[in-house]
């Protein structure tokens, strides 16, 4: 979060380049220790969090680093979210992710046309 913050503030070509290697270490060693803290993935469920979070890290630092291929993140961010819903009979919810699918994925495509353009 910092290194959009920065990148905000300052401009993606102005971002220090140890900020870069500082948020990719904190994203790798974050998601060990979830790993480790739970004693390893031994469950269902635990491979839709894992999703959820590798989604959600890498979507917001390729964003920031202004590379489309974030939204791919975060729809599997929203897709691992609407199926750990949907094991908890949420259904609610499940349709909240699918209806957020579907904004991202249309974020992904004005991106993608823009650049094309």
């Amino acid at each position: 979060m910092v290194l959009g913050l920065v990148i905000a503030w300052r401009g993606i070509e102005k971002t220090p380049k140890w900020l870069d290697y500082v948020a990719r270490i904190a994203a790798v060693l974050g998601i060990a220790y979830s790993i480790y803290d739970f004693g390893g993935i031994t469950d269902y469920t635990q491979w839709l969090e894992l999703g959820l979070v590798a989604g959600f890290l890498m979507g917001t630092y390729l964003l920031a680093k202004e590379r489309p291929s974030g939204y791919i993140w975060f729809m599997l961010m929203n897709a691992s979210n609407a199926e750990l819903m949907r094991v908890q009979d949420l259904t609610l919810l499940v349709i909240q992710q699918v209806i957020s699918l579907g904004f991202v994925l249309d974020a992904y495509l004005m991106q993608r046309k823009k650049n094309r353009n």
